[in-house]
């Protein structure tokens, strides 16, 4: 029997910490759409991340011949900044508009992956809901996948959710 300020297990709630990665793709939408359908308890938390890679201008990393002029790197990464704030808050929207506790953050990373294993004991996330992309064997062989990367990393449970129609390349 609880008194004063005492509580039990009937009368705390369980707040679940959602981690939702997001890069403006259909597949992610599919994933949130996936959660909220499935998954979903008005008393979760949802976390969203956009990973924003970072534009070099140190020598040392060289410029491809499709890169853009030196002037313009500094252009383009705000450019990317306020996109991936805009998708946030996009998304953010969303959430509230499901009576959704949220929040979301950008970070600069070059590899997505351990970008979003790191998120997942930074912000204390319970579980992942996540995007595939659908890339073929061989594809996903040589260039890696970023859901296979946070599947195998990160130490709490990964939902994946798969694209509705497989890419064709």
């Amino acid at each position: 029997m609880a008194t004063g300020g005492q509580t039990t297990a009937a009368n705390t709630k369980n707040v679940r910490n959602v981690l939702i990665p997001i890069d403006g793709s259909t597949h992610a939408e599919q994933a949130f759409k996936w959660y909220m359908k499935h998954m979903k308890h008005d008393d979760d938390n949802v976390t969203f991340i956009n990973v924003i890679e970072p534009v070099y201008t140190s020598p040392s990393f060289g410029l491809a011949v499709d890169s853009p002029p030196l002037p313009d790197i500094g252009r383009v990464m705000e450019e990317s900044i306020h996109t991936g704030k805009n998708l946030c808050q996009q998304c953010m929207r969303e959430a509230k508009s499901a009576n959704l506790n949220s929040q979301a953050y950008l970070h600069v990373d070059s590899r997505p992956g351990p970008a979003i294993v790191k998120s997942v004991t930074d912000h204390g996330a319970d579980v992942v809901v996540m995007a595939n992309r659908g890339l073929g064997v061989l594809r996903r062989t040589f260039l890696g996948s970023v859901s296979d990367y946070v599947l195998h990393h990160a130490h709490t449970p990964v939902v994946i959710v798969p694209p509705s129609q497989p890419e064709i390349k």
